[in-house]
């Protein structure tokens, strides 16, 4: 008689049952993120230990199951009380951590890694796809049930991918909510590599399922998850945050170099200040064409950290490979701190540094041309170059005192024509161009290429005046552009590229004869209007561009005296469609 004979009708047929889905031979990445469990049985390695107490929770280590080459961690959290759980997902629920011998770590706060998946969809493609993998030690539902869960009972599972290497390992545990400071536990790793050996494989050669006898589609639905009162992981955002804090902490360590300095860091005078006190060499060149410490410094316009520096021994006429002293970088800030500490220092005021210019030539066009005015060496402006400054802050002051937003506008300054002249030589009949915002423009604003067939006209008043040509995109810089407007008077176009570089094109009566980029610091042969509107200057008291405006203007002839409506998107102005032949 058989073991169940008396427990079982024995004419009872087998039932006929069909496959569902066969199992395949593991893959190469089977036990990376979760327990080999369909190819391996673990062994289990009791190791009971209370991990971390508090008033009223208690973590207990019930064991290992040693899978080969990974491990799956059971803990148990005991607890005499029930509160409510307003306070699960906070970051300072449990936190469980694994300290390697080699330094490294891992944690059940390690996050998650964008994880590679193939599935193929109802029309039989292999289709690749992304979803957020955890990572580290990696959180496991213990299931749902009455014996893995219970009102003060619940079990924690947390996959380990990886056995720790040979040598001291630390299990570490906190939980700030219940009270558990941070407690260390030692980990036998000899015992789980040797344990790790000992994993039974259920189906050892086991061949690849025939894919005409696999279904097309199959799938199940788990219910659970992981207890909710383990430490999520940081989001991208905390994690970032982290990130900068941790950078800010280590900003000021003492080090004896440069190194790290980014542009903006040559403003901070405590972080100058640690380096110096560190024994970083205050006249180390570290900056692009070989500028030196004070130099970056004086330009950042930091008046204290000159001081530091120059009380280190910095050398006050250090030059650049272009010539330049920190007094030059300071009188291009126009910052009244750093250009007395160096004057106070000795630094050189009169000698020329580029072209007629010295760094107290410049002063002398700036509201701190009393500190140089009476040095020993001083020089005049001529009158004539006194003029062409007072003419230029007159038009970058016409552009008001409000930061300017340029990025990716056109603009073209016409001297001397009138609204309805430009319409026509743009080829459109004037009656058929009316003034409107740019809600109500005869073309959809968000689309780019349509955009680029239009573009705004309005004057200006000014002595002389003109008009203005707008565009958010780049045809009123566009050389076909410029000669169809520019005959018998000067059109100056500019485009403030978003890639970068700010390009302007100059054209009189109907030829084009000039393209150059503007707005940068200028050197010995360029023109002397790129002085005049102070594109060497580098702090200063007007909006971003206006001097680039300015000078547009300028170069067209024009001397405005509003130009604030123009470069606002949202002032009405008559929209002219361009002709084929001007189209692009």
């Amino acid at each position: 008689m058989g073991f169940f004979d008396d427990l079982v009708v024995s004419e009872e047929p087998a039932a006929e049952r069909a496959v569902l889905v066969r199992l395949g031979p593991p893959a190469e990445d089977t036990g990376r993120y979760a327990p080999p469990v369909d190819w391996f049985a673990p062994v289990l390695l009791s190791q009971l230990e209370v991990l971390g107490a508090g008033p009223l929770t208690k973590v207990v280590l019930t064991g290992w199951s040693v899978w080969p080459q990974a491990a799956t961690l059971h803990l148990a959290v005991f607890r005499r009380a029930r509160q409510d759980s307003a306070a699960g997902g906070r970051q300072s629920g449990l936190r469980v951590g694994l300290l390697f011998s080699d330094g490294r770590r891992v944690t059940s706060l390690d996050g998650t890694v964008d994880r590679r998946v193939e599935f193929t969809d109802s029309q039989g493609q292999v289709t690749v796809g992304s979803t957020p993998q955890a990572v580290g030690l990696i959180p496991l539902d213990p299931g749902l049930q009455p014996s893995r869960r219970s009102l003060f009972k619940t079990d924690v599972d947390l996959y380990l991918a990886e056995l720790p290497p040979a040598g001291e390992a630390r299990l570490v545990v906190e939980w700030p909510d219940e009270g558990i400071a941070e407690t260390r536990t030692s980990v036998d790793v000899a015992a789980l590599h040797a344990a790790s050996a000992r994993a039974l494989e259920v189906w050892p050669s086991l061949e690849p399922p025939d894919p005409s006898k696999q279904p097309e589609t199959f799938g199940y639905v788990e219910m659970g998850g992981p207890p909710a009162f383990l430490a999520p992981p940081l989001s991208r955002h905390e994690r970032e945050m982290l990130r900068r804090q941790e950078e800010a902490r280590r900003r000021y360590v003492p080090q004896a170099d440069w190194k790290r300095m980014g542009y903006r860091d040559w403003g901070d005078v405590a972080l100058i200040r640690a380096r110096l006190d560190a024994g970083a060499p205050p006249d180390a060149r570290v900056g692009w064409r070989g500028t030196s410490p004070l130099h970056l410094t004086a330009e950042q316009g930091a008046a204290e950290g000159v001081a530091a520096l120059l009380s280190h021994g910095a050398e006050a006429d250090a030059r650049d490979e272009d010539g330049h002293t920190p007094l030059w970088y300071a009188a291009c800030s126009v910052d009244e701190g750093s250009v007395r500490a160096l004057i106070d220092a000795g630094a050189d005021v009169w000698t020329p540094q580029t072209g007629p210019w010295s760094p107290g030539r410049l002063l002398l066009t700036t509201s701190l041309a009393p500190l140089v005015a009476h040095l020993p060496g001083a020089v005049e402006l001529p009158a004539e170059e006194a003029a062409a400054f007072t003419a230029a802050d007159a038009l970058i002051a016409a552009f008001g005192e409000q930061e300017l937003w340029t990025e990716g506008l056109g603009i073209c300054f016409v001297q001397g024509l009138s609204e309805d002249e430009v319409i026509r030589r743009l080829g459109a009949d004037p009656a058929q161009c009316a003034k409107t915002d740019s809600e109500h423009a005869p073309f959809d604003p968000m689309d780019y290429d349509e955009s680029l067939h239009y573009v705004g006209v309005t004057s200006v008043s000014g002595t002389p005046g003109g008009c203005v040509i707008t565009q958010d995109g780049y045809m009123p810089s566009d050389d076909a552009v410029l000669r169809a407007i520019s005959g018998g008077t000067a059109a100056y176009g500019i485009y403030f590229n978003p890639k970068g570089g700010t390009f302007g094109t100059l054209a009189r009566d109907g030829q084009v004869v000039e393209h150059e980029e503007i707005g940068l610091p200028p050197r010995e042969p360029e023109p002397a209007a790129h002085w005049h509107f102070r594109f060497w200057q580098r702090r200063s008291a007007f909006p971003h561009y206006a001097d680039t405006l300015a000078y547009a203007c300028a170069a067209a002839g024009l001397k405005i005296d509003d130009g604030q409506d123009i470069i606002d998107r949202s002032t009405p102005r008559r929209w002219v469609p361009l002709p084929a032949q001007l189209q692009r």
